[in-house]
């Protein structure tokens, strides 16, 4: 994987940018679609432009909250491979890069705006099974 070797282009501010890419072309559209209303009061008086705001977020949805795709997939469990071959590489390259939103200084946002603009969500870390523990710390006892 990229992050095994070193991060480069997108994967340097944002861990997901083919997914920030995707979530910001559906938002774009429907704020185009704004001029294209044919409401005389414009778009905000326009109930299919507000049911054009469907797409962005059912984008969102998918990508953000479904588990066998999107982030779901690619983050929490599945980065076990990235713990194993190199865990304080991949910590440090967590802690200073987003998850979605590209951002320089990643590291220095507060952990409440990491859960909330950014939706860094808790569910995203790694967290070790605990028999994965129990077979690191058998193992560790044999070396001994």
């Amino acid at each position: 994987g990229i992050l095994l070797t070193f991060p480069t282009g997108g994967h340097t501010c944002s861990g997901h940018p083919n997914y920030f890419g995707e979530i910001f072309q559906w938002w774009c559209l429907f704020a185009f679609s704004y001029s294209s209303s044919q409401n005389p009061l414009g778009g905000w008086a326009d109930p299919l432009w507000w049911a054009g705001i469907v797409s962005p977020l059912f984008t969102m949805q998918i990508l953000l909250t479904m588990q066998p795709t999107g982030i779901c997939n690619a983050e929490g469990r599945n980065l076990k491979r990235y713990y194993d071959k190199c865990k304080e590489r991949y910590v440090k390259y967590r802690e200073n890069t987003s998850i979605l939103i590209p951002f320089v200084g990643y590291g220095r946002v507060p952990q409440f705006l990491k859960r909330t603009l950014f939706f860094d969500f808790e569910r995203y870390e790694y967290r070790p099974s605990s028999s994965s523990s129990a077979e690191d710390s058998s193992i560790a006892k044999k070396d001994e």
